[in-house]
């Protein structure tokens, strides 16, 4: 990322991203980008503060990975053609993984305060 995009992206409030793509549902790729950038600029920032940079580029590169088996498991199971009852089933099984990475995130940061 050139540092004028890197500046540009520092700029905007994560949670105004967040808001705006829980009001708006399906982020489009430009939404979906903006927030992979404002990512990576926020863990950039990070690195340079505080010691564990080992463990914060394991967890940046672990999530790269996930988002990307997120994707390609859901177009395996689009090709898959299930009956609804599946598809529902699926779309649990993945909401209930993210809740479950939410939870991790909640009970992890509890202990900054």
């Amino acid at each position: 990322m050139s540092s004028r995009r890197l500046e540009l992206v520092s700029s905007v409030s994560p949670q105004r991203v967040l808001d705006k793509l829980n009001e708006h549902g399906v982020p489009d790729f430009a939404e979906h980008r903006l927030l992979q950038d404002c990512a990576d600029a926020s863990f950039n920032r990070l690195l340079g503060k505080c010691e564990g940079q080992y463990e914060l580029e394991q967890l940046r590169q672990a999530s790269i990975r996930m988002a990307h088996l997120l994707q390609t498991c859901c177009l395996a199971l689009r090709r898959s053609k299930l009956e609804e009852a599946d598809k529902a089933q699926a779309r649990e099984a993945l909401e209930y993984q993210l809740a479950y990475m939410q939870a991790c995130l909640r009970r992890s940061m509890a202990s900054f305060d």
